[in-house]
């Protein structure tokens, strides 16, 4: 019944005719049209959206009918989807000050420090912003409920399905060059190797790119900070300790290898030689002079690198996951917890070479995924009874009523609920002499190295109706981690040290900027008194 009742409603819609040119921007052209479930002139259906939809042309800026003669961009050109608009503020720059060579900026005072004596702002699946419609052969191991619609419905509406998961998969929306600029220095490159023998990027969907497109843009980006370390996790899923068939499913030692030697060859004069160097006790300054600035921490290290002194074993990243927005409660004292043992935890793994990192990210949980799923695919479903399901699952007190219906959308509501944690915890760095972990990687990178606590999307696309002026509210991410660096750098050198003071300055007229913030909104999922 449910095969018939979609198709039946799909026939409807492809023949469905839309104007496109009435939208005037991006985001309105791409979300209004060609996704499934969208409300159009016909209300008595859930999937009267046209097949087709709308693409936006940058060189006109301009909305344009998918395939008409009149756009003058290229399919490869065009945007397709609202995600990928280039929505930045109104104020921004195009490249921040400060932040894109934060390091530089801050060598007076951390120059004596080692690599695992400073805190680094990462970001979590780093590649996802450039996700394709193409689901990874890797699998989607993560998702079980989405791996069922795949295969059942993935026939039948061909692209609606994987553009589904993309939005369930993708937490970033800056590209890689911009999260360097906006001070990120702890990449989460994560890579499989294709049926094609290519390696590309992927969270349960394969990257638009192969591997060596974002790795030539990192190297790029790294030739014009000439003081700027930066640290990369490679693996595949994010698991420090898998190996061999269970680290890179069907890939052999020889094509890791292979492929290790193109990440080299990309990287070549820059990468750290441990038989020189090591993390835990040269100096950042000694490690820049080197020119040891990219350090590669490789998981299936034996396989991947052959033992090779051009890589850090991955084993090595001490990673702690924490719970996910949907046990906010839990998340917060877990948090709470680390960061104040993060001290007497970052000497013991500085002592073994290992890097501290936490997570601050989250996911889409099985019951979002399905609620999503069933309102967007399914005719039959009741919305409101799938909406107050998720919603519930969430176990926020303010949310009753919304269901999130993107990985961007978790990704900002977590995001209000992590900078509480992170400001907190910088705060008693000089109540309480607490240091902060040695990288994080958290979701939703916003411009100017903030995350984006309110609810609309980096994109531009607004959640209607919450609280005014909060929308697009901001939390001083980067700005803070690299502010506990100068806290820790500057604990001994006394009040009176002109560099400390006026870096001091710096940092926190920065922070002031994005302030940590609470308001209510019942609708979104921000509450202004809870957990704490």
């Amino acid at each position: 019944m449910f095969r018939a009742a979609l198709l039946a409603s799909l026939t409807a819609s492809a023949t469905a005719s839309i104007s496109c040119s009435g939208y005037e921007d991006c985001t309105t052209c791409t979300s209004q049209s060609h996704l499934l479930g969208e409300p159009s002139d016909d209300a008595n259906s859930t999937l009267s959206t046209t097949l087709f939809g709308c693409r936006w042309c940058p060189q006109d800026n301009s909305c344009h009918k998918d395939g008409s003669l009149f756009n003058p961009c290229s399919s490869s050109e065009s945007v397709s989807y609202f995600d990928v608009c280039p929505v930045p503020p109104e104020d921004y720059p195009g490249v921040p000050d400060f932040l894109p060579d934060w390091m530089a900026n801050l060598m007076p005072v951390i120059s004596d420090l080692t690599l695992l004596d400073l805190s680094l702002p990462g970001t979590h699946d780093t590649l996802t912003y450039d996700l394709s419609t193409t689901v990874s052969d890797a699998g989607i191991d993560d998702y079980d409920e989405l791996s069922k619609i795949l295969h059942l419905f993935s026939g039948l509406i061909p692209g609606q399905i994987e553009d589904f998961i993309r939005q369930q998969a993708k937490t970033q929306a800056l590209s890689i060059t911009q999260q360097l600029d906006n001070g990120v220095r702890f990449l989460d490159f994560r890579n499989m190797q294709e049926s094609s023998g290519d390696w590309y990027s992927l969270h349960c969907l394969q990257s638009n790119n192969p591997s060596l497109t974002y790795l030539k843009e990192i190297r790029a980006w790294m030739d014009l900070h000439p003081s700027e370390i930066v640290v990369m996790w490679v693996s595949k899923h994010g698991d420090q300790n898998a190996v061999g068939d269970n680290a890179y499913p069907g890939v052999s030692a020889e094509d890791k290898q292979a492929y290790f030697a193109q990440l080299l060859d990309v990287f070549s004069g820059l990468v750290i030689d441990t038989a020189v160097s090591q993390p835990n006790s040269t100096s950042v300054s000694d490690l820049i002079a080197r020119n040891h600035r990219l350090v590669p921490y490789v998981s299936d290290y034996a396989e991947f690198t052959g033992g090779s002194q051009y890589a850090m074993d991955g084993a090595l990243v001490d990673n702690n996951l924490g719970s996910s927005v949907d046990g906010e409660e839990d998340a917060y004292n877990s948090e709470m917890a680390m960061f104040g043992s993060m001290k007497d935890l970052r000497a013991a793994d500085k002592a073994r070479n290992a890097l501290y990192l936490r997570s601050m990210a989250t996911s889409s949980p099985d019951f979002q995924v399905e609620a999503v799923a069933m309102m967007k695919f399914d005719p039959l479903a009741n919305s409101d009874e799938q909406t107050a399901k998720c919603a519930q699952g969430f176990n926020i007190p303010s949310l009753t009523s919304w269901c999130p219906p993107t990985l961007n959308d978790i990704g900002q509501m977590a995001a209000y609920y992590k900078q509480l944690s992170l400001e907190e915890a910088y705060q008693k760095i000089d109540t309480d002499g607490w240091v902060f972990p040695n990288a994080f990687y958290i979701d939703a990178l916003d411009y100017d190295g903030t995350i984006r606590s309110g609810s609309t999307l980096l994109n531009g696309l607004v959640r209607e109706g919450g609280v005014e002026g909060k929308e697009k509210t901001r939390y001083a991410y980067a700005d803070t981690v690299v502010g506990a660096n100068v806290k820790l750098a500057c604990r001994d050198r006394g009040e009176a040290d002109a560099d400390c003071a006026a870096l001091t300055e710096l940092v926190e007229a920065r922070r002031a900027k994005y302030p940590a913030e609470r308001w209510d909104d019942l609708k979104y999922g921000r509450s202004a008194d809870w957990p704490v």
